[in-house]
């Protein structure tokens, strides 16, 4: 039998589910300058390494990266896009075997929300420039400050057992 991450009738995952879409939501919209510019240093996409340590994380992130998304002066796009590219990362993250490699994923599938924006735009030349950007700030934010933060707290024994039983 399939292992079921998630239920609708588990009160208690709802609700953790719920704070985890509000903390990244709330993180993202709260500085609005650095979260939905061409350089997106988004601080809420730290938590996107939480799937790596437990798949329960995935509804929380991806309800929190959509009403975020929904603040975006890219609305439509990032909203459609953003969320997607976010969720095709996370199937990717549980996969991994090792939080590095995890935290390429959604440096990668940046891409996605940025063709978004070159269908709208029809350029190529700021399609390229944007996408480098995304990926940078991504990778910087995800792969380097999120590894960093995550391997200190991987010695945290409680805060670990809080999130294999998430």
């Amino acid at each position: 039998m399939k292992e079921k991450y998630f239920s609708l009738d588990d009160t208690n995952f709802l609700v953790k589910s719920a704070v985890i879409a509000a903390l990244y939501a709330v993180l993202t919209v709260m500085l609005p300058v650095a979260s939905y510019g061409p350089i997106q240093f988004r601080f809420s996409e730290i938590l996107v390494l939480l799937v790596f340590y437990n798949k329960r994380f995935i509804p929380g992130l991806v309800l929190g990266c959509a009403i975020a998304n929904l603040f975006s002066p890219m609305m439509l796009f990032d909203v459609v896009f953003g969320t997607l590219s976010s969720y095709i990362a996370f199937m990717l993250m549980i996969k991994a075997k090792n939080l590095y490699i995890a935290s390429i994923f959604p440096v990668l599938l940046v891409s996605i929300p940025a063709i978004g924006t070159w269908i709208y735009l029809a350029s190529d030349e700021v399609f390229f420039v944007l996408l480098m950007q995304f990926m940078l700030s991504e990778f910087v934010m995800v792969s380097i400050i999120g590894v960093m933060l995550f391997k200190m707290l991987e010695k945290n024994e409680g805060f670990m057992s809080y999130i294999y039983n998430f």
